[in-house]
């Protein structure tokens, strides 16, 4: 197993928009499956006009704020915080994300690559409001489950997704199947991840690890995406991944 601390990188994106970019970059495109990490916040008037993708799944889950999807397949959706929204660009699709609200609208977008069995598949849309996403306590904290093992979007990679809140003192742990990988992801608060600190917006990769164990000094939230690696060529360019 192998772990490897990284630094966000902040960048200007889409009508105004600011993230923290974890993935693509140029020195670290990828982490198979996940082919784009990024925490954004987009005040009135920015936002993600219309654009096109393929060949990969992605989610947008908010904490603040709220966010209208239009797509070309007839799609117009809103979420708000703890809602989450998922479209499957397949052979392609064309769509838009601004936030419908003036308040400051915060969240992540995860891309998750699909195999190349997959890539033509007919695009779809997935809207999953904040109450329909299952949220499980234990000692010490919650988790609300987006996707895979027993979250509420699916995917079509065998993966997880989970947003994770600690009490100070708080711990948890994940347990994966063999060979996956792992992104997790400090959006606010001071926390360890197997061991290693975490600053906050920094993000933690996990390569072989069969389990996760978080540990918060304080009140801390943060991002779980793990998954099977496809273990095939990535080829990304801007908006498509062939």
């Amino acid at each position: 197993m192998s772990i490897e601390i990284r630094d966000a990188t902040v960048m200007a994106e889409g009508a105004g928009a600011r993230v923290k970019r974890h993935l693509p970059l140029p020195v670290f495109m990828n982490f198979d499956p996940f082919v784009m990490f990024d925490h954004f916040e987009l005040g009135a008037g920015t936002g993600f006009p219309e654009h096109p993708h393929r060949g990969f799944e992605a989610i947008t889950y908010l904490f603040s704020g709220e966010i209208e999807h239009r797509d070309n397949l007839g799609n117009v959706s809103t979420v708000g915080p703890g809602g989450a929204q998922r479209f499957t660009a397949g052979s392609g699709i064309v769509h838009s994300e601004m936030p419908s609200v003036e308040e400051t609208t915060s969240g992540i977008q995860l891309w998750v690559n699909l195999p190349r069995r997959l890539k033509t598949s007919e695009p779809a849309y997935e809207e999953a409001p904040a109450e329909t996403v299952p949220e499980v306590t234990f000692d010490g904290g919650r988790e609300r489950r987006i996707a895979g093992q027993g979250g509420r979007v699916s995917l079509k990679t065998d993966a997880l997704y989970r947003h994770v809140m600690l009490d100070a003192g708080g711990r948890h742990a994940i347990e994966l199947p063999a060979g996956w990988r792992a992104i997790v992801y400090l959006k606010d608060g001071s926390a360890r991840v197997n061991g290693q600190t975490l600053a906050t917006a920094q993000a933690a990769f996990l390569d072989g690890a069969t389990h996760i164990e978080l540990e918060a000094s304080e009140g801390s939230e943060l991002m779980v995406a793990a998954g099977h690696p496809h273990g095939e060529p990535i080829r990304q360019r801007g908006p498509y991944v062939d």
